[in-house]
């Protein structure tokens, strides 16, 4: 073969190359697509090239992204096979909270139509992240502003959350009320438990005076109860004696044991323009094992939001055990009114700095059998949850969270307000020590 044969050769072998190499970079496909377009006011880092997914499944790419008229306008080649109703809703999602961007459709009702190619629809506005966290933290401020503010100057949250703390703080002061009334009959009680011990105790130093006798055999009584019958029932009446002298201790004890902490949960969710909100006690009995008992996405099932399709269930009820270590807070029982469990992880629970040491990792499993349809949607897969949260002030915690990571992967600004309030945990006690004496008096 002659020299411009070879390089005649080689010279189209790297055409030929060159062509495959830019087929496949050009991400060029023989699938039949039909382009559709979406205007935004923000794109918020949406790229050339992403993907468009309908319902979390892969339907198309973006071909481009192109500025009109001062607007934003996407355009999203979708598959030939894949119809996209009239009333569907464009959006903005992302893989996590600082994930690759997607061009998210929230299918519609097939009765609304379906749209022709080429059609432009209007997509829902996308909040940054910075800027939710922005709006989250002037939020808080208007949040902390509106609560030591004038009345009149007072927002709707600021304004309900007022009202529910003068409410706990009617509650607690009428439960400090009672107490008062029955704090004389209890120290009534716990003097006359401090006698029945001091007599108590008389009876075991004369019981021990006793035993002496018995064992010495000396003196009438010592003659008396010097067979082994009665030595034998004398020492198990003595043994008694003790145990009804610690259990009486043990139980007085239990009084000052219990803490209690009201929560309040404050969750917004951008892509609806929603709010839900959460409140429940968390009983600490002894140590680290607690219980927690409330109510959750507390709101009106009739609302409707025209900013989206709300899927969240309402008005559901949480129930948990569980154990608060050092670095880990494990609970399982019922999340929303379905069979969970919640972990927190501390990772920096012996650092120094206070908001540092609070930072916590959240993760929640709960309706592992799920099988519903909402709003046309059907869900089968278990709702999971991450979120993330620092706490500011002991009072306030800040986070964000996402929530059903495996369906519709939604994201929440999240406000917390925690205290604890030591009348309820008195009463508690007192509760606590009234049935330990009611199972007392059972076994006579």
């Amino acid at each position: 073969m002659s020299t411009e044969a070879k390089v005649g050769a080689f010279v189209v072998a790297g055409l030929v190359f060159m062509g495959i190499a830019v087929f496949l970079l050009g991400d060029f496909t023989f699938e039949k697509r039909y382009i559709l377009y979406v205007e935004f006011a923000d794109v918020t880092g949406l790229s050339d090239k992403a993907p468009v997914k309908l319902s979390g499944v892969a339907v198309g790419k973006v071909t481009g992204v192109e500025l009109i008229d001062s607007k934003a306008r996407v355009v999203a080649a979708i598959s030939k096979d894949v119809p996209v109703y009239r009333d569907a809703v464009f959006s903005i999602g992302s893989t996590g909270i600082i994930g690759s961007k997607f061009l998210q459709i929230d299918q519609g009702k097939p009765s609304s139509g379906i749209l022709p190619p080429g059609s432009t629809v209007r997509g829902e506005a996308a909040v940054s992240i910075e800027k939710a966290l922005a709006k989250a933290l002037g939020s808080l401020q208007e949040l902390l502003g509106g609560l030591n503010g004038e009345e009149d100057k007072q927002g709707a949250l600021a304004k309900n959350l007022n009202a529910t703390i003068a409410n706990v703080r009617g509650l607690t002061a009428n439960l400090a009320e009672m107490m008062a009334d029955t704090k004389p009959a209890m120290t009534r009680t716990l003097n006359r438990m401090d006698d029945i011990t001091a007599k108590l105790d008389s009876i075991l130093a004369r019981t021990d005076e006793m035993m002496a006798a018995i064992n010495s055999a000396k003196g009438p009584v010592g003659a008396m109860l010097h067979d082994e019958k009665m030595k034998n029932e004398v020492k198990e009446t003595v043994t008694s004696l003790k145990e009804t002298a610690g259990s009486v201790k043990d139980i007085l004890g239990r009084v000052t044991q219990f803490r209690v902490f009201w929560n309040y949960d404050w969750r917004y969710e951008h892509a609806i323009r929603a709010s839900r909100g959460d409140i429940g006690l968390k009983i600490y009995p002894s140590g680290n094992r607690y219980y927690y008992l409330g109510g959750s996405n507390l709101g009106n099932n009739s609302d409707s939001n025209r900013y989206g399709v709300d899927y969240a269930k309402k008005n559901t009820v949480d129930g948990l055990l569980g154990f608060d270590w050092r670095f880990v807070d494990f609970g399982v029982g019922v999340l929303r009114s379905g069979g969970g469990a919640r972990v927190s992880l501390k990772p920096f629970a012996e650092a120094a700095n206070e908001m540092v040491k609070s930072v916590r990792l959240i993760g929640e499993g709960y309706d592992f059998g799920r099988n519903r349809v909402v709003e046309g949607r059907s869900f089968n897969k278990p709702h999971l949850n991450v979120a993330a949260q620092f706490r500011p002030h002991k009072l306030i915690g800040l986070g964000a969270r996402i929530e059903d990571l495996r369906e519709v992967s939604r994201y929440q600004s999240w406000v917390n307000v925690s205290f604890e309030d030591k009348d309820i945990a008195y009463l508690f006690g007192m509760v606590s020590f009234g049935a330990a004496g009611t199972k007392g008096r059972s076994k006579k």
